[in-house]
């Protein structure tokens, strides 16, 4: 499958807060979707940029300031009740969305006001996980834990966590605790006054907003790793590709020309283009390789290509 097509879809029981989950991450959405090879988006899926600090300190030795991050596509997928397999509720659109995208985050609710439902995240993970095995879906899943600010502090989330853990046999720390209601109000607030909102609720600040985590957990699920490009020596771009690929591949997910007429690229690791300051310095310094067609790529090459 090729990198335009790779998206996430985010699953979960009725009210369980997908979509406000959804909404909060759309509010990392790319400004500038013509920068991305893909273009159409429909209106239940968002293309988010992907958080990368490696951006700025390449921009910063390069005088480039214009950035622009690599991309995932989120879909919130429709709502699923018991008997979802059977065709059931909306059962037929959820598993259709389902065998469409390349992996999951599950959505767990955890929250103190009273539901139709029991407010039990162990017996939704079940149900979840009983319709896809019923219907014959099997798919990486990143599960996350969303719970209401009352319970930010609350010992029993790391209980409920540990359960969760036993029943997926995921590490613990590979399963995500977020308020995605917190996570989606926040955004709304100027960036100075974001520190002191949280303080007041007694979240840190650095540590208690988890949407960064989820994209970057959700992006290294997908078996993607980033490469960069300085295209004309005025913009940087990291782009998403398969772990595995080769530079051939990724000159044609920069643009099919380059693919067609490939010839040769020049990389440098990006820690490597960061110490020695400036391309030309790393050229003087023999730290730019000549790499062929078939040259695997590394996570944090930058590459420029040769093509006719």
């Amino acid at each position: 499958m090729s990198f335009m097509n790779l998206s996430v879809g985010i699953v979960g029981l009725p009210n369980s807060g997908k979509s406000t989950l959804f909404n909060a991450l759309l509010k990392r959405k790319i400004a500038a979707v013509a920068e991305y090879p893909f273009t159409t988006i429909e209106p239940n899926v968002g293309v988010v940029q992907v958080p990368d600090e490696r951006l700025e300190k390449i921009s910063r030795v390069t005088i480039i300031e214009k950035i622009v991050p690599a991309a995932v596509k989120f879909v919130d997928i429709a709502g699923l009740v018991k008997g979802a397999h059977k065709g059931e509720g909306l059962g037929n659109e959820f598993l259709g969305y389902i065998r469409d995208v390349d992996i999951l985050i599950h959505l767990l609710r955890y929250y103190d006001i009273d539901l139709p439902s029991r407010n039990d995240p162990i017996e939704d993970l079940q149900i979840v996980n009983l319709e896809l095995e019923l219907a014959g879906i099997e798919k990486p899943t990143l599960y996350c834990l969303n719970i209401t600010e009352s319970k930010l502090k609350n010992s029993q989330v790391q209980e409920v966590i540990k359960k969760i853990s036993q029943v997926t046999r995921q590490n613990i720390d590979q399963i995500i605790t977020l308020c995605a209601k917190l996570e989606a109000e926040i955004d709304e607030l100027p960036e100075n006054e974001r520190e002191a909102y949280l303080k007041e609720l007694g979240v840190d600040f650095k540590s208690g907003l988890k949407l960064d985590k989820i994209i970057t957990s959700s992006y290294k699920l997908l078996n993607l790793i980033t490469f960069f490009t300085i295209v004309g020596r005025k913009q940087v771009q990291a782009w998403s590709i398969r772990a595995g690929e080769t530079a051939l591949t990724a000159a044609g997910i920069v643009h099919t020309d380059m693919q067609k007429g490939f010839i040769r690229a020049e990389v440098i690791s990006w820690q490597k283009l960061v110490e020695v300051g400036n391309w030309t310095a790393a050229h003087e310094q023999g730290l730019v390789k000549l790499v062929s067609k078939g040259y695997l790529l590394t996570d944090g090459d930058i590459i420029e290509f040769k093509f006719s």
